[in-house]
């Protein structure tokens, strides 16, 4: 399985909107642990914030990004400012 995030140091919120990208279709804990790169603290602690925030809903070991939470992705992808300051 290819991941489409970097493998280089990531911030929170390049980790936080690659979760919301992995589940926009529902995924189950381990298989979004392995695409994103997290040991299994690092994707609670994460989910947990999710949560709270209401971007992403959980049912047990299955995980699915809510419509807040695919505004956020089209938002992220969408601004040039964060683009260019990832590019950096």
């Amino acid at each position: 399985m290819s991941s489409d995030f970097p493998s280089r140091r990531r911030g929170s919120l390049v980790i936080s909107v690659a979760i919301l990208k992995a589940a926009r279709q529902g995924v189950r804990q381990k298989v979004l642990i392995r695409s994103v790169s997290l040991t299994h603290g690092q994707l609670t602690r994460y989910v947990a914030l999710l949560k709270s925030c209401g971007l992403i809903t959980e049912n047990k070991t299955f995980y699915e990004t809510t419509e807040k939470g695919k505004e956020l992705i089209k938002e992220f992808e969408s601004s040039s400012l964060i683009q260019s300051v990832l590019a950096a």
